[in-house]
């Protein structure tokens, strides 16, 4: 058993932040070689903040509030310098992890999920490992009525208004109960009441938010947690606190007041767990200006102020600016910031910041008795999340089901691919029998069968990670799975279909050309073709994660297709390019497909009146074409579809990982 302290104080010292002047790709290396001009985002940016207070970020456009954001919550990669403490201990980027959530302003969810199943697959990667399948839906029942979503919560996000999408995502964020959330612009794209409501709940979980044993340990494992009682005064000035709330906007606050694993401390009544909220937010309304305890003033990149609202308007009055009757706070202190560049007195609100007299007698200190429990955070490096096994099961699900949902879009994918298999059909349908007239053109058609696979697949994977890399670096960043899960999830995921289409396109083909040759031709050349889409897939999540977008993939492949067509051994004898052809899906496609059906013709036709020499059997046709005869082909060409496809997604793995690691996650 250990004790959750009472009271957090985070702090951050000396923040700076730079990002390269001009935006950098996986393809221009040359850049990594050179010196780059570097922004100055953040300077020596200080501050701190404890359980309980609710802080606005406030400043111009491009003063740097997200990236503050960010940067305090460790959710920043590059060349950022500073130290970010919890009562006194170093926090380092894990450790801020499990702490912290971190609300981005663009809800990035699976829009085909209802609300019910985000947050109950969310809780399985959340959650302890241990947690029961029960006690994750009934942590989701309860969040879903805390933040009001119950009669949504079996309506797909992508129909959720906007108000309710921002709740959806602070519901998920509260799944693992962090004392510290990071909201960035919470309020953006909602009505007044809608921005209203988002910003009280906020409130309402820094100033009175409760939470169970039951709902502790399932987050965070076994350990059991205790908090200690709270005097009767201060019980009394949070019971006016809470009266006052539920006043003002009952509904939301009702359903958390009732919900029981956010608001009933088993066996303790008295037992509270204050968070600490902070957000960026562009221009508030005076109502949700006075829902704020605290407030941070930026302006290019550093604070101008940082304290309570009361002494907020004190520290501008001092300086001789006078708030004007009716007038939103918020609006003024902006417009004076704003102001003060075209006036020139840039320096005097910087100056006032560091002026000891004034700075200390308004802003307040926000920092606590250094009162630390090491077994807070020892227990919560102790939290295991699910095995990797299972997280590329349950991503792998997830991807399936999305599938399933756009079954609309994937019939008409179908259908269109099935365009191509009877055009291929009807042009090749004339072929008949073993002839010397047919050897060219059954190779023919069997060229087009390895290259319209190859070419289908590739190019229809390009647009997977360019799409799916703002939930897969927010997600990744958030430690709720490994990049390699992920990845290998995505891979698995593109195998079935590649089989399914791969037989449901050469059954055409088969049907008009090769069935007098018997089922099992049908068979072994449909599983080349599906071996074929396999190694197209990767190559195609190859490009896609080279060029980072899949305009830039589809322009920029056609140097690698002329070069595998070259060596597929259909333009150009591969006996002259030995070492080459073997890094060339086309070669191994085109060999297999080949031998498997040339290998067994022990009989071609040949006219008596013919001028040029007969092919007599598959063995010669296979010869002339530079083919291997021997028994292993067949499945050595299997091989090296499958290295190549293997080679190709490590690759691209490597491609995505050093992407993400250099660009961040937010």
């Amino acid at each position: 058993m250990y004790e959750i302290p009472t009271s957090l104080c985070l702090e951050w010292k000396n923040i700076n932040y730079h990002v390269p002047s001009s935006e950098q790709n996986n393809y221009t290396f040359w850049q990594e070689c050179r010196k780059v001009k570097e922004l100055h985002i953040l300077k020596d940016v200080s501050g701190h903040m404890k359980t309980g207070d609710l802080v606005a970020i406030l400043g111009c456009s491009g003063a740097g509030k997200t990236t503050l954001l960010a940067a305090i919550s460790q959710r920043l990669r590059g060349n950022l310098t500073g130290e970010v403490v919890l009562n006194g201990v170093a926090m380092g980027r894990d450790e801020m992890t499990r702490i912290s959530s971190f609300l981005p302003q663009f809800e990035i969810n699976v829009k085909t999920f209802t609300a019910y199943e985000h947050l109950y697959f969310m809780s399985h990667f959340k959650m302890h490992r241990k947690t029961t399948k029960a006690q994750k839906r009934q942590r989701v029942n309860d969040l879903l009525l805390a933040c009001g979503l119950r009669d949504a919560a079996h309506t797909r996000i992508q129909s959720l208004s906007g108000g309710e999408r921002k709740r959806l995502s602070l519901a998920e964020e509260l799944i693992t109960d962090p004392p510290f959330i990071f909201c960035d612009e919470p309020t953006t794209g909602l009505d007044s009441y809608s921005a209203y409501t988002v910003i009280k709940t906020l409130r309402h979980l820094c100033t009175r938010h409760r939470v169970s044993k039951h709902s502790l340990t399932s987050v965070y494992g076994e350990d059991s947690f205790s908090t200690p009682p709270i005097s009767s005064e201060e019980s009394t000035s949070q019971n006016s606190i809470e009266m006052e709330e539920l006043q003002s906007n009952e509904n939301i606050l009702e359903s958390i007041k009732e919900i029981p694993t956010l608001s009933v401390l088993n066996n303790s009544p008295n037992g509270r767990h204050k968070k600490a909220i902070i957000c960026s937010i562009h221009q508030p309304s005076s109502d949700l200006f006075e829902l704020f305890t605290h407030i941070i003033l930026m302006d290019a990149g550093r604070i101008i102020f940082q304290g309570s609202t009361e002494r907020a308007f004190q520290f501008f009055t001092n300086l001789g600016y006078v708030l004007p009757q009716n007038c939103n706070p918020a609006d003024f202190y902006l417009k004076t910031i704003s102001d003060s560049h075209t006036q020139g007195k840039d320096g005097e609100l910087i100056k006032a910041k560091y002026d000891n007299e004034i700075w200390g007698r308004y802003s307040g200190s926000w920092l606590l008795p250094r009162s630390y429990s090491g077994d807070f955070l020892y227990n919560i490096k102790k939290f295991k999340k699910i095995r990797w096994v299972y997280q590329v099961y349950l991503l792998l699900i997830r991807f399936m089901t999305e599938d399933s949902r756009n079954i609309k879009r994937g019939f008409i994918s179908l259908g269109l691919f099935m365009i191509t298999s009877v055009t291929l059909a009807v042009m090749y349908s004339g072929v008949s029998g073993l002839t010397q007239t047919s050897v060219q053109d059954l190779g023919g058609s069997i060229f087009m069968l390895s290259s319209e696979m190859i070419f289908t697949f590739s190019y229809g994977v390009t647009f997977v990670f360019p799409s799916a890399l703002p939930i897969m670096r927010r997600e990744v960043g958030e430690g709720t799975y490994s990049l390699s899960a992920y990845y290998v999830a995505v891979v698995l995921s593109f195998i079935p279909m590649a089989f399914f289409k791969s037989y449901v396109f050469f059954s055409v083909v088969y049907g008009a050309v090769y069935f007098q040759r018997g089922f099992m031709l049908y068979l072994s050349m449909g599983l080349i073709l599906a071996i074929s889409a396999i190694a197209a897939t990767g190559y195609g999540l190859f490009l896609s994660s080279f060029f980072e977008t899949d305009t830039m993939a589809s322009e920029c492949a056609a140097p690698f297709d002329l070069l595998f067509l070259i060596f597929g051994g259909a333009y150009y004898n591969v006996d002259s390019i030995p070492f080459l052809k073997y890094f060339s899906l086309f070669f191994y496609s085109n060999e297999a497909l080949m031998y498997n059906f040339w290998i067994n013709v022990d009989e071609i036709g040949c006219p008596e009146n013919l001028k040029h020499p007969c092919v007599e059997n598959g063995l010669e046709v296979l010869k002339r074409g530079s083919f291997k005869t021997a028994d292993y082909t067949y499945w050595v060409d299997c091989l090296g579809l499958l290295l190549l496809a293997i080679a190709f997604n490590v690759i691209a793995f490597c491609f995505i990982r050093k992407y993400v690691r250099r660009s961040g996650y937010y």
